[in-house]
């Protein structure tokens, strides 16, 4: 169609790129232009993850979700590469979560460069200071390390406690918050048995703090029963292709 719409046989690879993607349901089809390139979940600061990375977006959403208010402690104890306190920080700033990375259709003469200038200026002009804390945690000393990189990337590590500490050991130093954390799955049976332990270390220690709300997201469809409380609500998410749950506790106030 090209070919006799333009009358040449060779088509040359040059000039800027256009990424069209395509969608087809009942003989329905959609085309569409790519702007952003890579995927608008790689915010660019995280250079540096763990093995099992949480998706940035999805991070951003259970913050949202989770209400997280001005003034409040936020604390991950399973804190691996630091992505949800720092999400958790560019929420409570108000701070563009790409405002860091640049996006492919910049580089389209379509589109006037004044544009993104002017709407990077406009971000940084939203951007707040805020009273709240966040306060990252790990077992592993690595996942300490990794969440003051990653943190110091994306400009918020003013922001950001972080500590080894395990879970178990945790005590309340707020007097209101909220806890979001993704432990460990246990994707294999031996590792499924230690996942189960670990949520019931979770459950005791969990209810110990006062004023908090929790969220937890888990692959483990019984996580309810390991936690010995049953959640007051529960979504089903998706984190990269493992299907998982939200489980939020939000009527412990």
């Amino acid at each position: 169609r090209l070919k006799l719409k333009y009358k040449i046989e060779w088509f040359k690879e040059t000039g800027e790129k256009k990424q069209i993607q395509f969608s087809i349901m009942k003989d329905n089809v959609v085309l569409m232009l790519d702007t952003s390139g890579e995927g608008l979940h790689k915010r660019g600061y995280r250079a540096n993850s763990n093995a099992a990375p949480l998706r940035e977006t999805l991070a951003a959403a259970i913050v949202s979700i989770s209400r997280f208010r001005n003034g409040e402690t936020l604390l991950d104890p399973f804190c691996g590469s630091g992505t949800i306190g720092i999400e958790a920080a560019l929420y409570a700033t108000r701070t563009a979560p790409n405002l860091n990375r640049s996006f492919l259709a910049e580089t389209w003469s379509m589109i006037d460069k004044k544009i993104w200038v002017e709407e990077r200026s406009r971000a940084i002009e939203n951007i707040k200071d805020t009273d709240s804390k966040i306060i990252c945690s790990d077992i592993e000393p690595n996942a300490v390390s990794l969440t003051f990189s990653n943190a110091k990337k994306a400009g918020v590590s003013k922001l950001i406690n972080a500590e080894v500490k395990d879970v178990r050991n945790l005590t309340q130093s707020f007097e209101k918050g909220l806890i979001i954390c993704n432990p460990p799955y246990g994707e294999r049976l031996m590792e499924m048995k230690e996942a189960e332990k670990l949520y019931s270390e979770m459950g005791r220690v969990f209810k110990q703090f006062q004023n908090t709300r929790y969220y937890i997201l888990t692959s483990h469809e019984n996580f309810e029963n390991q936690f010995g409380k049953k959640a007051d609500k529960n979504r089903k998410l998706y984190n990269g292709m493992i299907k998982c749950y939200l489980f939020q506790y939000f009527k412990t106030i």
